[in-house]
């Protein structure tokens, strides 16, 4: 047992703070006022199947957010729509909906990452979802918010594009959005160019073209605060990419330093600023092996951080994760999705305590369950200001898949989508800074997380009990900068570039 382990005794709560190696053998969960409770009603809540990817999105923008689950094994996917009163209806090819859903819900085949993006940069939410097998890549347009058309003949849906998650981000900073599509099983990686108006070049001898079908995941973000995005590739069994925008296409790849050169079974990937210093860190989930946290020093060079739960803790199979405050006190908490069967294989949830370090969080319906689990990702689906969960299980043909309501309450929040004008239609690449009582918290517009999942496209900022706000800077990938002062707590909000803040229910 290490040193420095500290118990936290809350009446019957157990966590471990960052000193710990990791958590010891024969500890075991225990209950306490839990943040989450599982849904259990509904088909969202009680489908089965081989479920791999997630992703969350307002695709009919009434303002709340729907679901797409990406399903392997020759199972068709699953979309639910958010009917704004906390349920879900699942659209499927019958009635009413066949004209508009049936071509989204009749495909799944070896499907594994899923992004609702807005490809062709006309204000609404596309899709598109990627797979292992030779079948084709699915793409879907979205038809005035009413239904998809599938879009067969294009560059993304070639045959042959073996795939397990694609990343999106306007890559030179001209207002349209580009794609990096990482190779599964068969090589190499693949990046596109968007060339306005939904049309894609493939960049054959890119820099970023490469590799040898080993990826698992992609994650791109912002490291070095320069407005453009870096992009980082986990491996299986294979040393992974961490690539850096020099601008105008060009890339570095970084030879060396431990994210790059130590190798593992690499399954998911993921930005996220858990110290609140103002840069992006990297969290890296392994399967056969320790996760990684990498602490950025502010130019976009990362180093392990070897001490906490988070680095240190072992045996998790680890894949997809998302990161959110999800007890609303200020600071991002991290939920990490397990992906090998065991008696006693829970998902790892951690806290954050304020200061860099973690707390693990053994409480309630999150460790009720020993799921085989892949891509998890966030959303406040029921509007109350909190960041609820829905995990992918694949463990076998009838394995249902999860869904964790969030019951945080007393604590002050505020959320914000974005609409580009000069940027990309839905703001990816921008950084939104809140200020409070001489506190800053930051949140970047990159919704993919861990492995071949999406986020909600909504920026997310807990209070705490003070529930003040001083001001919100955004930053536009355009370079536009917009500042909007004293907005009111507890309330979703709209940012339209160099427009106003409007609130949004």
């Amino acid at each position: 047992m290490c040193s420095n382990l500290k118990l936290l005794l809350a009446g019957s709560s157990i966590g471990f703070l960052l000193g710990c190696s990791q958590k010891p053998e024969t500890a075991k969960p225990t209950q306490s006022l839990p943040i989450f409770e599982e849904i259990t009603e509904g088909r969202i809540a009680t489908d089965g199947g081989l479920s791999r990817g997630v992703a969350w999105g307002d695709y009919d923008g009434d303002g709340d957010p729907d679901l797409y689950v990406a399903n392997s094994s020759g199972q068709w996917n699953a979309l639910y729509r958010n009917n704004g009163d906390g349920s879900f209806k699942k659209m499927t090819e019958g009635g009413f909906d066949v004209k508009v859903f049936s071509e989204l819900v009749r495909h799944g085949g070896s499907a594994q990452g899923a992004n609702w993006v807005d490809y062709d940069n006309d204000g609404d939410l596309d899709l598109y979802v990627v797979g292992r097998d030779d079948e084709p890549n699915f793409l879907f347009n979205n038809v005035d918010n009413l239904g998809f058309t599938r879009i067969t003949e294009h560059p993304l849906t070639e045959e042959g594009i073996r795939a397990s998650m694609a990343c999106w981000a306007d890559i030179e900073g001209d207002g349209d959005l580009d794609v990096f599509v990482v190779a599964s099983g068969k090589g190499p990686n693949r990046v596109y160019r968007n060339l306005g108006d939904g049309d894609f070049e493939f960049m054959e001898g890119h820099l970023l073209s490469e590799g040898t079908g080993r990826a698992r995941a992609c994650a791109c973000g912002d490291a070095n605060g320069d407005a453009l995005p870096e992009f980082y590739v986990a491996n299986a069994q294979a040393a992974n990419d961490y690539y850096k925008n020099l601008g105008s296409w060009e890339f570095q790849k970084v030879e060396k330093g431990h994210l790059v050169q130590d190798v593992g079974y690499s399954y998911g990937v993921s930005w996220a600023d858990y110290d609140d210093d103002g840069d992006l860190d990297l969290f890296l989930a392994n399967f056969d092996k320790k996760n990684f946290l990498y602490n950025n020093d502010g130019s976009g060079n990362l180093s392990p951080v070897m001490e906490g739960p988070v680095s240190q803790q072992t045996g998790g199979a680890s894949k997809g994760h998302t990161w959110g405050d999800y007890d609303n006190d200020g600071d991002l908490d991290l939920y990490v999705a397990n992906g090998t069967y065991r008696p006693e294989m829970f998902n790892f949830f951690y806290l954050n305590k304020g200061d860099g370090s973690f707390e693990q969080d053994f409480s309630g319906h999150l460790l009720q369950h020993a799921d085989t689990s892949a891509g998890a990702a966030h959303a406040d689906f029921d509007r109350d200001g909190d960041l609820d969960i829905f995990v992918a299980n694949w463990g076998s043909s009838d394995q249902v898949n999860r869904f964790y309501k969030n019951t945080t309450t007393g604590q002050s929040w505020v959320s914000l989508r974005l609409r580009g004008t000069t940027s990309n239609s839905f703001g990816i690449g921008a950084k939104v800074s809140l200020f409070s009582n001489g506190e800053v918290q930051y949140r970047w517009m990159y919704p993919v997380t861990g492995y071949a999942s999406q986020n909600d496209y909504e920026l997310h900022f807990g209070l705490g009990e003070n529930g003040k706000i001083d001001s919100l800077k955004i930053a536009w990938p355009s370079g536009n900068m917009d500042l909007h002062s004293n907005p009111t707590p507890n309330l979703h909000y709209t940012a339209t570039e160099e427009g106003e803040l409007m609130t949004k229910s």
